[in-house]
């Protein structure tokens, strides 16, 4: 109970009133009466008998027989419950000076004294960036080499994780507030609104330095990602501590980093009713899973984004590049113009925008001019090598261009970095491959490719069997071909030429599939 000692019960039965009154839980007594239950019972001292079986029976009105490995309802409501509790501080309770929250995983709550504001809760319209904290690594021994090295690992991580224009860091912190990340980092995280955390231990024995680095879900105290390294000595470390800082950040950033696959997995992150957040979340959710669904939730999100906030630039950079895709998923009536004044839009109101550089880079393919791609590859990487997923964009885009070395060793760098990257980098793969006449590795490429929505997979995998003397399998992908796009025999050059500047490569992967039968098939369909 030591969270309620420091709040009094007076407090704390006046905010549950309050909450009580927020219209979500007036309209539902089952509810009502489950928040009622468990802070009444924490607040008299008795949370140690707050467990599942107490709930059902208690409140849910269960039998005695209750078994909650057949019936989940308690964990049903939970899962409402925090939901709501969650919206609540993020709109009519955004004020209150104290907190009620339910951490997933347990039914016994904490009360908090919000000393502290959320920026992300009062200032919604124009600061919906998750934000991570970096905070303090510990070490079990008062030494002060490792003191520096703490000091030299957060500011390092500050800095590059800054360079993510989709996040916000918080690096820097007073003694009280480092008083109170050593007694409880959780609460701390939430005092200053943080929905992530980065920190670690630091071990020094037998001259070898150990770093445990932490990635933490603030709302929950879930581990994320943890990662360790070892060094034969401190002044190894001091030489090598950049392969940390890239190795940690690569994963963390970004649209296919761990924080952003959290945030997906989590529907109920705190800007989800933002505008702004909308458009950007969807976007990362039809770039991390294909679907014709996906695409137009990103679509219709960021359309709104851009009207509500037209001084925001990622969120024109986003629009650009998603009119560039409509024409490389050759989506008939997109306008090359339409998504290149978006982007130039972006450009005018932020020049450092990574994005809209990856987006001009894609936007310069389509105009066929390679060497303007290449500089706008350039500048794109230079903002932020460690954005795997964008660099591995636009190093995709390259090999279209016609860079085949450069691209494929800007891709395989970026994919050593982070494993987990876009679906269509398969399709730069597997079209580098082909271009080398490799076809046995372009072949290994497309079969990675898990996009059947688009007419790229049936028909890099049709074009690469084919190549590889394969054709009773190609056959059924180029079937599949053709139920996505029945009249692509027609319009596969101009599809093919958009995206593609070699006219050699084109006509061979044509080739591949009027050898298994393209043009009598799409008569016979």
């Amino acid at each position: 109970m030591e969270a309620v000692k420091k709040i009094t019960s007076e407090e704390i039965l006046t905010e549950l009133e309050a909450v009580l009154r927020y219209n979500s839980l007036k309209s539902s007594p089952v509810l009502t009466r489950f928040l009622k239950y468990v802070v009444e019972e924490t607040v008299n001292e008795k949370q140690h008998y707050i467990k599942e079986y107490s709930i059902a029976v208690n409140v849910l009105n269960r039998s005695v027989d209750f078994n909650s490995s057949d019936d989940a309802v308690v964990r049903i409501h939970a899962g409402r419950l925090r939901r709501i509790l969650n919206e609540y501080y993020l709109t009519q309770g955004q004020d209150s000076l104290l907190m009620i929250d339910m951490p997933k995983g347990s039914y016994i709550p904490l009360f908090t004294r919000r000393t502290t504001i959320r920026v992300a809760e009062t200032n919604q319209s124009t600061n919906v960036k998750p934000l991570v904290a970096i905070f303090p690594f510990k070490s079990i021994i008062q030494d002060q080499n490792l003191n520096i090295i703490s000091e030299m690992l957060c500011g390092e991580l500050s800095a590059e994780l800054s360079r993510f224009e989709e996040i916000a860091v918080i690096g820097h912190f007073s003694n009280d507030m480092i008083s109170k990340i050593d007694q409880n980092a959780l609460e701390a995280a939430n005092m200053i609104g943080a929905d992530f955390i980065v920190t670690g231990n630091l071990k020094h024995y037998n001259e070898k330095l150990q770093i445990r680095l932490n990635l933490l879900n603030s709302s929950t105290g879930e581990f994320i990602l943890t990662k360790s390294f070892e060094y034969e000595s401190l002044k190894d470390f001091i030489k090598r501590q950049n392969e940390i800082i890239e190795n940690v950040v690569c994963i963390i950033g970004g649209y296919y980093g761990v924080i952003f696959k959290e945030i997906i997995k989590n529907s109920s992150f705190k800007t989800i009713n933002s505008d702004i957040w909308k458009g950007i979340y969807s976007y990362y959710k039809y770039q991390s899973s294909y679907s014709i669904d996906n695409c137009l939730s990103a679509f219709t999100n960021l359309k709104q984004a851009t009207k509500t906030h037209p001084d925001h630039a990622l969120l024109w950079a986003m629009m650009g590049e998603f009119y560039l895709d409509g024409i490389a998923f050759a989506i008939e009536d997109i306008e090359l113009e339409e998504g290149y004044r978006c982007i130039m839009k972006s450009l005018q109101i932020d020049p450092n925008c990574q994005h809209v550089w990856h987006a001009l880079t894609l936007a310069n393919l389509f105009k066929k001019d390679s060497e303007a791609c290449l500089y706008s590859a350039e500048q794109c990487i230079k903002i932020n090598p460690n954005a795997s997923g964008l660099v591995s964009g636009v190093g995709c885009m390259l090999i279209f261009a016609g860079f085949l070395d450069k691209g494929y060793a800007i891709m395989n760098k970026a994919l050593e970095k982070n494993p987990n990257c876009p679906w269509w980098m398969n399709i730069g793969f597997c079209y580098y491959y082909i271009a080398k006449k490799d076809y046995a590795n372009a072949l290994y490429w497309a079969e990675k490719m898990d996009a059947e929505d688009t007419f790229w997979d049936p028909l890099l995998k049709a074009a690469t069997l084919s190549f590889t003397d394969q054709h009773s399998r190609a056959r059924k992908y180029l079937l599949k071909l053709l139920e996505l796009e029945p009249e692509i025999s027609k319009k596969i050059n101009s599809a093919l030429s958009r995206c593609i500047l070699s006219e050699n490569v084109v006509s061979q992967i044509i080739g591949s599939l009027d050898k298994i039968g393209l043009e009598r098939l799409s008569i016979n369909n």
